[in-house]
This record gives C-alpha cells, structure tokens and sequence, in this order.
C-alpha cells in the first residue's frame, strides 16, 4: 500500500487531467488549476464554513504543490516539549527514538487501530521486515520502488526492508485456503516500515524514513462485497478522524481513473455525504497502479499544509497477480477480482502529528492546549501540600489507579503553586491537591483543565467523571514511576 504522508502522490501533477469537487449534499463542480479560486463551492457564499475553508487549503495545497513553511511545525515543538520523541544523532533523520511518554501513546494508537480490525473482523498476522530481491515476485514489487527503497546486502544478495505491508501480506493471504461463503478474507498487521526519502523531503512526523503502519486488507469474491467493504471501511475511518482530530478539521481525498469515477459517480459522492465531509477529486485518464480508486483521509495542519492519516483504495491488479482466491462452490480456486487496501493509521508518526497539530489549532483559537484524555501520559496527578501527606496521596493513587485511570504523584520539593503551574505546563487534565482538610473529610479537591476554579467532590463521584471522559477508549498505566522524584528527565 502506498500511503505518502502529506498529499505526495505517486503520480505527477501532470497525469491528473481532470478535478472535481463535491460538496456536503452532493453536489459537484468540474474545476481547473487555473479557475479553483472561483469555484462556486470554493469561492461562494459558504467559503467561510471552517470545512469548506479546509477544502479550499487542501485543494490549493495540491493544485499548486504546496511546500512545507520554513517556520518549525508545531507539532515538532510539542513532542519535544512533552518529551513524546526526539531526534537520534545516531541514526539518520526522519528515524527518531520514542521516549516514555510517547510509547505511551503509540501503544494506545495501536491499541485503538487493532480493536477497530478485530471489530471489523479482521484476523492478525506478523511478519518479517526484510524481503529478498532475487528471482521472485515480491523481490520485483520492491525493486520497483527505485529510490524510495532501503536495500541491504548481508552478502547473500541484495534484499529490501519494507516499505509497506502489502509485499509480506500477500504471500501469506496466499498461502490461506477459504472459501467463497467466507469471503471477504479480511487481515490485519502492525508493520514497521521504511521509505527512504529524499534528501529536503524529511519534515517532522509528517515525512519520515521508518515509521509503523496499521494495514489492512480484504480480499473480495465480488465486486458486490468490495462495495460494502469499501463504505464500512470509510465510515469506520470517518468516525477515526472525528475521535481522534476534530469534525471538520478533515477533507476527503480521492484519486482514480475517469472510467471509475464516471461509473461510480453516484456512490463516491454520496460516501463524503454519509461522512459530512467535502471532497476532492484527482483523475487520470489509465490506471498506472493497482488501484482503480483510493481515498486519502486529509488533516489540515496549523500551518495549512496537509497529512494523510487514513486510507481505503480498491485494487483491482494484485488478486490475479500474485494468485489470492477464494475456493468456488465446485472446489475451484478463483482469483478475487478486488483486493481492499485500507490503512486505519498510514502510520502512527502521522497519526501523532494530526493530533498534536489539531491541538496546536485549539491553543490558537484561545483554547487551553490539552491532550485527548485517552492520551493524556497522565490522566490525573495529586499533589501533597507537605511531606506528611505522601502517605495519604499514595492511598489515594492506588484507589485512582485500580479505575484504570493514569494517575502520578508530585512529590518533589517545590510549593504548592509550582506545582500546580508544572501539572498545567504539561496539560495534565485533573489536578488533586491533598492537604489536612481533604485527608479529614475523605472529599477531594479538584482541578480541572476544563474548568476554572476547584470542585469539591467524594473520590467515587471524582473517578466516575473521570471515567466518562475515559469512555471505552483504550487505557494502558503509566510509563514511568508514579512519583515524579523517581522520573528521570529527558531534556
């Protein structure tokens, strides 16, 4: 699966020979590179909507190809600020070392893209990295990516590192035997992967050379359940990139041939309807890949450039290619006429992006900065006011933490109001000050980065409010001590 980033197509800019967009009833305008600032929809009297004011960005960004700004994307600030990653100076750039916090949240990432495949239906598989290149099919895939490859010769012959799922996840759905009233045959894989990028071309998370993906694939009997896959895996998506960024910070992408489009107007456009989500659409007059259409799930940064988070694309090549099928009712194995490539997470580097560039818009917008409370590293920190009561807050931490909430303790020597300031600094969402009147009247005080002020509540009232912000996200502990004495630094 080709998933690039941040709009980067495989395909020149002068292969796209027709564009159109759609907007949030269906309605759609043929435009040119030369006439898109006047498209009615772009240009009209709903230009200032905040969803059509991202179109209007991300149809700019690919019609005159957009470069990255000079200036240090905000997202950039922030992991290292909140110590999520850095750079590694023994490794080459656009490969970085993920520190405490930001496993934390990678895992979490992951944690939410697997529940979505297996809720999907999906089985899980695992395989190897590097792939040989001599004399086989998938050796020749890999050889095609020129460039962009990661080669390694251990002196056995040249092989590849992998720059996407699909190389491995093909010869395994091969490999698998099932029949046509079990179709779709639907897989899923965490894969580490590497895209050796150009010199000029690194940027941040957005663009990087070793990253990890949650792949996804269907193998269809028909193209009738291609067409139902294909809508669920979009609404699942859409329903993603409203949890994890925000509705309406988000356009929709597409990317296919005339032919398709002209044959599946009707269905392409109304799947943006059911998403509440405009669209744009880049064609060309042949297919110069294995998809005949994909969709690109595009969040527009603070700085106005794009990132591609999710992806659904239909591929029409690959089953006859590299022979998956399914078993007919007369025993026969046939090929699947339409694989389904969608990638939940094109990569969790650009997914961690999306949501730290969404919360650099909520600062920029007056907002407090916050993390998604599933994604807080620390959900809640209590605060003794003196040494003494360190007892009382480790009682109280182990009652927090066994409601699966991610909660710390700041136990260094400091005042009280230092500590408050730390806990904002790092957009904690619940502060608890624990002193002699909250150890006597087992009622907690609280601090909410939600609210000015304090509330005053009993600890089962405190942990169900912080549990309902919780919802049924996915929860892991925390990755460090939960005393901030025991933490090391990372700066």
């Amino acid at each position: 699966m080709n998933t690039t980033g941040d709009g980067e197509s495989k395909h020149k800019p002068s292969d796209f020979i027709r564009f159109v967009v759609a907007d949030l009833q269906g309605n759609t305008w043929e435009i040119t590179p030369g006439n898109f600032t006047t498209c009615e929809i772009l240009a009209g009297k709903d230009k200032d909507a905040p969803v059509y004011s991202q179109l209007r960005q991300f149809v700019g960004n690919e019609l005159t190809r957009r470069s990255d700004v000079g200036a240090i994307p905000k997202h950039v600030v922030y992991m290292k600020d909140h110590e999520l990653l850095d750079y590694c100076e023994v490794s080459e750039r656009g490969h970085f070392s993920w520190l405490p916090k930001g496993v934390l949240l990678q895992r979490l990432i992951l944690d939410y893209a697997a529940n979505l495949a297996h809720e999907w239906g999906a089985i899980e598989m695992k395989n190897p990295i590097l792939i040989r290149g001599d004399h086989n099919l998938i050796g020749q895939l890999m050889g095609e990516f020129h460039e962009r490859d990661y080669r390694v010769d251990g002196g056995r012959g040249t092989c590849y590192l992998r720059y996407a799922s699909d190389p491995l996840a093909f010869p395994f759905m091969q490999k698998i035997r099932f029949y046509q009233r079990q179709s779709p045959l639907k897989v899923f894989e965490e894969v580490s992967c590497f895209r050796n990028e150009q010199e000029g071309e690194v940027s941040g998370l957005k663009r990087v050379r070793g990253f990890t993906m949650t792949d996804m694939h269907a193998a269809c009997a028909s193209q009738e359940e291609a067409y139902r896959e294909f809508e669920d895996l979009c609404l699942r998506f859409a329903e993603l990139m409203n949890d994890i960024t925000a509705k309406g910070r988000w356009v929709l992408g597409w990317e296919g041939t005339i032919d398709f489009y002209d044959s599946n107007k009707d269905w392409l456009v109304s799947l943006g309807k059911r998403m509440e989500v405009p669209a744009f659409f880049k064609l060309t007059p042949e297919m110069s890949h294995y998809y005949a259409i994909k969709n690109e799930y595009q969040f527009i940064n603070q700085d106005n450039s794009n990132v591609q988070v999710s992806t659904v694309q239909w591929d029409v090549k690959d089953g006859p290619r590299f022979g998956i099928g399914y078993v007919d009712v007369e025993g026969k194995k046939c090929p699947c006429p339409v694989i389904l490539h969608a990638s939940s997470f094109g990569s969790t580097e650009r997914a961690l992006c999306a949501i730290l560039e969404n919360i650099a818009i909520d600062e920029q917008s007056g907002a407090p900065p916050t993390f998604p409370f599933w994604l807080s590293p620390t959900q809640i920190r209590i605060i003794p006011v003196a040494d003494r009561y360190l007892p009382t807050s480790l009682e109280l931490c182990d009652k927090i933490s066994q409601q699966c909430l991610r909660v710390d303790i700041d136990d260094r020597e400091a005042t009280v109001g230092k500590k408050i300031r730390n806990g904002e600094t790092e957009w904690i969402p619940f502060l608890l000050v624990v002193g002699e009147k909250e150890k006597k009247s087992s009622r907690l005080c609280v601090r909410s980065r939600d609210h000015e002020g304090q509330q005053h509540m009993t600890l089962e009232e405190f942990t169900e409010m912080a549990r309902q912000k919780q919802r049924d996200k996915p929860f892991r502990p925390l990755t460090l001590s939960r005393r901030l004495t025991r933490r090391p630094s990372f700066h």
